[in-house]
């Protein structure tokens, strides 16, 4: 019976003495015992190379697709760290920035892995190519350069962030589904358009080609419209895509006339009577006030998102300004991305690097 009981108690003891209580949540603490003895430093071990002193290193996304770099210097003081996308297909859309004076003090899992999410500077953006931070060289000079990138194809906010600033655009005929039909022959935004014009005041002629600055119809426009915070509403419109569409008054379609004159209506001054040589082809009063009702009633505050039509404004000199609608194909394309360098230790893809001149 002896033999027994101190067999039981040597288990028990084997027992407490194996058993580790995980931390709730998953996170990694760090005990302090009863005397109040600082929490140590990683214990982890480095593999540190001078190859890894730097004051400009590739910035990397999914390991091997080079999209930038992260540049260095001094100023007052200061280090100055700067993300800059040098691959057009790509923009930043977070970044996660450590400094820190020994590679042991990265915020890191107990494996060596950095985790990215504690460290000390850190932002979101929509679509940007540079970013940068100022931190106090006493810092340093150990660096730890993270960023998640996007396609410039992968969300409305980065297609129409890549719009180009200008385009030269020829027209072709009006109707039957918009008031205007252009075609674009080079650049991104090459193609064949139904376009919209956005104010009465001014002419355009057919068979005639044009340059023009380009807008997101969000954006802030040059100061020559009447009701300019309408063009949500105008946006909205497009996306409902009215033409041919059938009237709930009349029971009759929708027709070019009719949206043209409504989106006249939105963001300027006109009366029905004052277009009667509009060369508008077929349009309903009534039906032009449906369309206006709608849209203010449902378009306030409208934003496209994947699967919609975005709303580009074209601004030319000598011609009347267009608005055309463009489609948001929206693809999934996110990586994470790190500035190269030396490895972490644990077993990720997460490097650093030691600035120096």
């Amino acid at each position: 019976m002896k033999k027994l009981t101190l067999a039981f108690f040597a288990v028990f003891a084997l027992i407490l003495s194996s058993c580790e209580v995980e931390p709730a949540g998953g996170k990694d603490v760090t005990s302090i015992d009863a005397k109040g003895k600082a929490p140590k430093k990683n214990s982890v071990e480095f593999d540190f190379s001078e190859e890894c002193q730097t004051s400009e290193a590739i910035l990397f996304a999914g390991q091997n697709i080079e999209v930038g770099k992260v540049t260095v210097s001094e100023s007052g003081g200061n280090y100055v760290i700067t993300y800059e996308i040098t691959n057009d297909e790509w923009c930043i859309t977070e970044t996660h920035l450590s400094v820190v004076s020994a590679p042991e003090d990265f915020p890191m899992t107990k494996s060596g892995n950095p985790k990215n999410g504690n460290f000390e500077y850190s932002d979101e953006f929509e679509c940007e190519k540079a970013v940068t931070y100022e931190v106090a060289i006493e810092k340093g000079p150990f660096i730890a350069a993270h960023a998640v990138v996007e396609c410039v194809s992968s969300s409305p906010e980065t297609i129409t962030a890549s719009l180009p600033e200008t385009v030269d655009f020829c027209t072709i005929d009006q109707g039957p589904d918009a008031y205007l039909n252009i075609n674009i022959s080079e650049g991104p935004l090459v193609g064949t358009y139904g376009a919209w014009c956005i104010d009465n005041d001014s002419p355009i002629n057919l068979d005639e080609c044009y340059s023009a600055d380009v807008y997101d119809i969000g954006e802030e426009l040059p100061d020559s419209f009447e009701y300019p915070e309408n063009f949500d509403l105008v946006n909205w419109l497009l996306n409902q895509n009215p033409v041919g569409e059938t009237s709930p008054g009349s029971g009759e379609a929708y027709t070019y006339g009719d949206v043209q004159f409504a989106i006249w209506k939105l963001l300027d001054d006109i009366e029905d009577e004052s277009c009667e040589e509009c060369s508008l082809g077929d349009f309903t009063p009534e039906h032009v006030d449906e369309l206006v009702a709608l849209a203010q009633e449902n378009g306030e505050g409208f934003t496209p998102e994947c699967g919609d039509v975005a709303g580009v404004v074209l601004i030319s000199e000598d011609a009347q300004p267009l608005v055309i609608p463009i489609p948001l194909e929206c693809s999934p394309c996110e990586e994470t991305a790190w500035a190269d360098g030396c490895d972490f230790p644990g077993g990720n893809w997460a490097t650093y690097f030691e600035y120096s001149e």
